[in-house]
């Protein structure tokens, strides 16, 4: 309407989809910032590059779900499913994923090409998903890789990592105490004042990894 304020149109619309069945919906690249999205039904669905910060996905549905460079910044996803899920390139800086499933999910580098011009070489770009400060507590990640990932300071108590690939992932200040690690792989991953105590990490191949002081 002509007599809206000026500002009304800036203010985000904080869209409530709960318990809404969206799977295998196309939505990439949507503005769903803030979204009520908990307990919705997004198995199957491309939400590749979609902004999903500070939504509400807790409870949600995301098994073979596209998130593959989707922002989930200080998105809440505890006790969502996210089995399959590829995460490739995704921010999860400061996101809840306390008691989430990401078995076999997908959170390893990505590789973006930049424009070439006449012959000259395409340049590949790694880039690994932000999961810096992420709260994993009691998460299953079994099988999940997450290889170059961004774990700073990440939450992971009592996480099952089981066969997970965390090789070259940044692990410093990380808490993965109680946490399962059987059989991961931490080759050249940065576990600088990590807190270890109490995680299972038999078969674990850490070499050649830093390990805590």
């Amino acid at each position: 309407m002509e007599g809206s304020g000026a500002g009304e149109s800036e203010r985000p619309v904080r869209v409530k989809l709960s318990d809404a069945y969206l799977a295998r919906a196309d939505l990439a690249g949507a503005d769903l910032a803030g979204a009520d999205l908990s307990g919705a039904d997004l198995s199957g669905a491309d939400l590749s590059g979609a902004d999903l910060a500070g939504a509400n996905l807790a409870g949600a549905h995301l098994s073979r779900a596209d998130l593959s460079e989707a922002t989930l910044a200080e998105a809440n996803l505890s006790g969502a499913q996210l089995t399959d899920a590829n995460l490739a390139g995704a921010d999860l800086s400061q996101a809840r994923l306390a008691r989430a499933d990401l078995s076999n999910a997908d959170l390893s580098t990505r590789a973006s090409s930049t424009e070439s011009s006449g012959d000259a070489p395409i340049e590949l770009v790694q880039e690994p998903p932000d999961t810096s400060g992420a709260n994993l507590a009691g998460a299953d990640l079994r099988g999940a890789d997450l290889s170059g990932a961004d774990l700073s300071e990440a939450t992971l108590v009592g996480a099952n990592l089981a066969g997970a690939d965390l090789s070259e992932a940044d692990l410093s200040q990380a808490d993965l105490s109680e946490a399962n690690l059987e059989r991961v792989e931490l080759a050249n991953a940065d576990l600088a004042a990590a807190d270890l105590s109490g995680a299972n990490l038999s078969e674990a191949n850490l070499s050649p990894s830093e390990t805590p002081d």
